[in-house]
């Protein structure tokens, strides 16, 4: 009789795992099917955004939108990717970049991006990117980007001289600090996830072809 009694417990125990399994994979498709419908809509309006003859550089001054080349990173903790648009038509003082991202149902510029490096670098759904200006050496702006917006967190700035080089190492708010402060900061903030690197020969070209081919 008990033996019987432990075979109903364990056929109920067993049907009950098949039901949570059941409503997990469920929960699991419906968050995957959000996401992807997330992601469609922003390369929709990326696509869109692009196809426009011109595009907003800064508030009173616009660039050709052919002239410009694009990227996407997931920089940001969601589904969505960033994208990074690419200019040579500017004078450097302006920044060559501008770093775009989708909110609320549009396209929002969220600032420029140096991209004096001919590259652009990131951590990965960590918030981070890297803005690099060089003029007499080169300096690396960390920046965190959250809700649309950019704060500048950590810098890292190695001045070039006749003689050599010097690297300082500074903290928004905080002033100077030393490399291993610098280090610890950075952290704090991408934990142990490692820089992904976009060069410019991979950015897209802005034409009909390439954007069908990559805003998907």
């Amino acid at each position: 009789m008990a033996q019987k009694r432990n075979k109903n417990v364990w056929h109920i125990l067993r049907g009950l795992c098949v039901v949570l399994l059941v409503g997990l994979c469920l929960e699991l498709g419906a968050v995957n099917a959000e996401a992807a419908s997330a992601k469609s809509k922003a390369m929709k309006a990326y696509k869109k955004f692009l196809s426009g003859k011109t595009i907003a550089w800064d508030k009173n001054w616009k660039v050709d939108a052919k002239d410009c080349q694009f990227a996407f990173a997931y920089i940001d903790n969601d589904s969505v990717p960033e994208m990074i648009l690419y200019s040579a038509t500017v004078p450097h003082a302006a920044g060559f970049g501008r770093l775009y991202t989708y909110r609320k149902g549009k396209v929002t510029q969220v600032g420029a991006v140096e991209l004096d490096g001919e590259k652009f670098s990131y951590y990965k759904k960590k918030g981070i990117y890297v803005s690099q200006y060089v003029m007499g050496g080169v300096c690396d702006s960390y920046c965190k980007l959250s809700k649309g917006k950019s704060s500048m967190k950590l810098q890292k700035d190695k001045r070039i001289f006749a003689s050599g080089s010097e690297t300082t190492y500074w903290k928004s708010g905080g002033g100077q600090i030393s490399k291993s402060k610098f280090n610890k900061e950075l952290k704090k903030l991408v934990g142990s996830k490692k820089m992904t690197t976009i060069k410019l020969k991979k950015f897209h070209s802005n034409t009909a072809n390439n954007r069908k081919k990559y805003c998907k």
